[in-house]
């Protein structure tokens, strides 16, 4: 009798011990630190309001975030790692769109489907995409730099964060729309893609606006237009490139996922605290600072946002003439 009441203890001690384990707990999360993946290196827009959500949702939630870059394969080397967590709410994503929506049509070993392996909680905020030129570089305005493309062929080249980004298919339609052929240079992000542009490695660059506003105020490079269908508001004079090249449009957006599977409890929780860290006193000014514009969103409508931008790359990439590599 004593030893059936003891096993019965030990089967009830770790029962209690799995229980508490289980990331059905939603009720106490979180109960321990939180890791945030960046799938870029630090010095870009990723990397950044990762940082300024990570300062603001910790205090709301009482838990650390503990940030950490894993670069590769333009995100979807941290995206993967996100995907293949336990669905608990304690490894979470932050990323722009790339790896999301468009890495797939471009990178033939990807192995997971982002629209079904990751949960989407908050569409965090947007940010502009700069067609930027080394300093020395003399071009100062899109036509000049097509009239230079055309008048050097083979000797213009463009960064970008990595295969697959929003960086090259803005290049590639620059090309498309202009009938010029400047080389793709893919970098491990959008951070090193403009350190190489400032050093004169590569003589175009496109980047975020954490990655070339410092840089231009310091004249290390200048913007030459927004990738974007309005010019910023936080640079009203410079222009679009599709006042030049018409059709020539991205939009890039940070958002955060978890892994598919996260209790939908967890994933609410989550979305309040982001939603009221962009709240804040003082977020707005932070990342106004860095380029970036908040947004905000129910889970709900990000995954809407995730699954029409993906139709849509589906359909845009293969008339780019790219095709999985």
């Amino acid at each position: 009798m004593h030893a059936m009441l003891a096993g019965l203890r030990a089967l009830i001690l770790i029962a209690a011990v799995a229980l508490a384990g289980s990331p059905a707990g939603a009720d106490d999360y979180p109960v321990r630190p939180i890791l945030l993946i960046v799938p870029y290196p630090p010095g870009a827009s990723t990397d950044i309001t990762a940082r300024i959500m990570a300062e603001q949702m910790s205090e709301i939630m009482g838990q650390p975030f503990v940030v950490e870059n894993r670069p590769g394969a333009d995100g979807v080397v941290g995206a993967a790692f996100v995907a293949h967590a336990s669905p608990d709410g304690y490894t979470l994503l932050l990323t722009v769109n790339s790896p999301i929506t468009m890495a797939k049509f471009f990178q033939k070993d990807i192995t997971i489907d982002p629209r079904t392996a990751l949960a989407p909680i908050i569409n965090i905020a947007s940010t502009s995409l700069f067609l930027a030129v080394n300093a020395q570089f003399p071009p100062t305005s899109v036509k000049e730099l097509i009239d230079y493309a055309k008048a050097h062929p083979g000797q213009v080249s463009f960064g970008s964060a990595g295969v697959g980004s929003a960086h090259q298919i803005a290049g590639e339609l620059i090309n498309l729309k202009a009938s010029i052929h400047m080389e793709h240079v893919p970098y491990r992000g959008g951070g090193p893609a403009i350190q190489d542009l400032v050093a004169g490695h590569i003589p175009v660059s496109f980047g975020t606006g954490p990655a070339v506003m410092p840089q231009a105020k310091a004249g290390s490079i200048r913007i030459l237009a927004a990738v974007e269908a309005q010019r910023d508001p936080q640079l009203p004079d410079v222009p679009t490139v599709s006042e030049t090249l018409p059709g020539v449009v991205t939009a890039t957006w940070l958002g955060m996922f978890a892994p598919s599977g996260t209790p939908r409890e967890i994933i609410d929780k989550l979305n309040k605290a982001g939603n009221d860290a962009l709240k804040r006193p003082g977020v707005a000014d932070k990342m106004k600072a860095q380029g970036l514009r908040q947004n905000g969103s129910t889970p709900q409508e990000f995954k809407q946002l995730v699954l029409t931008e993906y139709a849509s790359y589906e359909k845009l990439i293969p008339e780019l003439g790219i095709k999985p590599q």
